[in-house]
């Protein structure tokens, strides 16, 4: 299943963004999905807890610019889990993530997963009536299952 959403890019970022396209040769969307598996390798030092969702900091309303992206049903619920555990909306993460990252890729990084979205495993369990998820981003050497 393919999930259509929208993202807020300052300009400023989505020339960075289309420019990493220019020199790769890739689409838009692979270059973002490159950039959220990147992120996602920081995650231990990304987590904040206690805090509300932050956004990008305000600038006029021209200097922005609305992007489509098509995810699949994992990507998405990826970028989900890095909005509430990074406490960043998924526009911010984009952009952080162009500012950090993008070079990195352009200098030669440009390696993908394409199944890196598919190891991803979400699970409910009930233990004493208090219900508990497990988030997986990856697959554990031993998955217990209850």
């Amino acid at each position: 299943m393919l999930i259509e959403t929208t993202l807020n890019i300052h300009k400023s970022i989505l020339d960075r963004l289309d420019t990493g396209t220019t020199i790769t040769g890739r689409p838009r969307n692979s270059i973002i999905k490159l950039l959220i598996q990147r992120i996602m390798k920081d995650n231990q030092r990304m987590i904040k807890t206690n805090s509300r969702v932050k956004y990008q900091k305000r600038d006029l309303k021209e200097n922005w610019q609305r992007i489509n992206i098509v995810f699949n049903e994992y990507e998405y619920e990826y970028c989900q889990d890095l909005r509430k555990f990074f406490k960043m909306s998924v526009s911010y993460i984009l952009a952080f993530a162009v500012l950090r990252y993008l070079d990195e890729i352009l200098n030669g990084n440009k390696s993908t997963n394409k199944y890196f979205f598919c190891n991803y495993i979400f699970i409910r369990k009930i233990i004493d009536n208090i219900v508990c998820w497990e988030i997986y981003w990856g697959i554990p050497p031993q998955l217990s299952v209850l």
